[in-house]
């Protein structure tokens, strides 16, 4: 097959076929186009990409006003106020993290130490998940977007998973706190809000956006800047250059690589190809990344691109990520001046069998 078609039929692990698309312009078509229903794609006898799929209520899965309701209910925790109130717990956090990587000693593993805790708290922190309860609930979180493993194991972890956000749904009735999930349940328990499934399935959609992929997002922003110095150096000179370099390292190295598979209940032409009803078509978000210009250089820079998604299902939780992402690469360069890669690089061990990107370690000396 020619490799510069821009919509190419390709395989999944699992081995059900898929459109891929690469290109920026045909991507962000894609995305926003409601011929292309993220909905449909999760209807009984329609090809899987996964098992871990969401479910069909999740608001992942959803589109037009069952998309729209749902997302009303959760828009309200990342709007600008509540991020600033989560800052100080976000840097505290960071704080906390940085402290027990010095501690660990070079070489030590980042991903342990730093890009794993800080989402897995930041999360918990949010929905109200007891610190005591975070190792088992991070090592169930994880199983969200494997591909690939024991898929029996899977299936247990997630519903282990489930059994517990419901149990922490009775508990927030029983006594609610200051967090999203207690909003939530208060909400529902006037009569306004979500019935309890969907509330527990928006949770762990909540989840499945917000954890592995921040994990692998902050592994790999932090792998760019220690393949480059200089940038680190121009970091620590004048720290206003981090969001606009944050946004390009998110860019370049997108740690949600592919986009929820999509499909069209009658035939749609994409390019030189006609999409068939019940097709998976799937965004492949760092070629259409990379396929569009560096930041300061067109239109398409930056600001537009693909990592967060386009459209009505673009994550809500994208700023709450930057912040995260921000505030780590801040503390690091301020704090490691001399932080570098401590393996050879192509001893590195990539995740597999994920719908993210990341590496299982990062071993940094300083």
């Amino acid at each position: 097959m020619n490799e510069t078609k821009r919509v190419k039929w390709t395989t999944a692990p699992n081995g059900v076929g898929m459109w891929a698309v690469t290109d920026y312009h045909l991507a962000r078509s894609v995305l926003a186009d409601k011929r292309f229903s993220r909905a449909a794609a999760v209807l009984p006898g329609v090809p899987r990409l996964s098992i871990t799929d969401p479910a069909p209520e999740s608001i992942i899965s959803l589109d037009g006003s069952d998309h729209a309701r749902m997302r009303r209910f959760v828009v309200g925790a990342f709007t600008e106020r509540r991020l600033q109130e989560l800052q100080p717990f976000i840097e505290k956090t960071v704080s906390e993290c940085m402290e027990t990587l010095s501690e660990q000693g070079p070489p030590a593993d980042f991903v342990s130490t730093v890009a794993q805790p800080l989402p897995l708290r930041v999360l918990s922190h949010m929905l109200g998940v007891p610190s005591s309860d975070r190792e088992i609930f991070g090592s169930w979180v994880s199983v969200l977007f494997d591909l690939t493993g024991n898929q029996e194991e899977n299936r247990s972890h997630a519903f282990g998973l489930t059994r517990y956000m419901s149990g922490l749904v009775a508990q927030k009735r029983r006594d609610p706190g200051d967090d999203l999930l207690s909003n939530l349940v208060q909400l529902k328990d006037r009569g306004e809000g979500l019935s309890t499934r969907e509330l527990i399935t928006l949770c762990l959609s909540l989840l499945m956006a917000g954890y592995e992929t921040t994990i692998d997002q902050i592994t790999l922003c932090v792998l760019s800047l220690l393949y480059d110095p200089s940038l680190a150096a121009a970091l620590r000179a004048d720290p206003d250059l981090t969001p606009s370099v944050v946004e390009e390292l998110i860019r370049l190295s997108p740690s949600a690589f592919v986009s929820f598979a999509r499909v069209t209940r009658e035939p749609v032409r994409l390019d030189d190809v006609t999409i068939e009803p019940g097709q998976p078509v799937v965004v492949f978000i760092l070629g259409a990344n990379h396929s569009t210009l560096p930041a300061g250089e067109g239109e398409n820079a930056r600001a537009g691109h693909l990592t967060f998604g386009h459209g009505v299902h673009r994550c809500l939780g994208a700023p709450l990520a930057r912040m995260q992402l921000a505030t780590v690469i801040r503390a690091l360069v301020e704090r490691f001046p001399r932080l570098a890669i401590a393996e050879d690089p192509g001893t590195f061990n990539w995740k597999t069998g994920m719908a993210t990107r990341g590496l299982t370690e990062l071993r940094v000396r300083w």
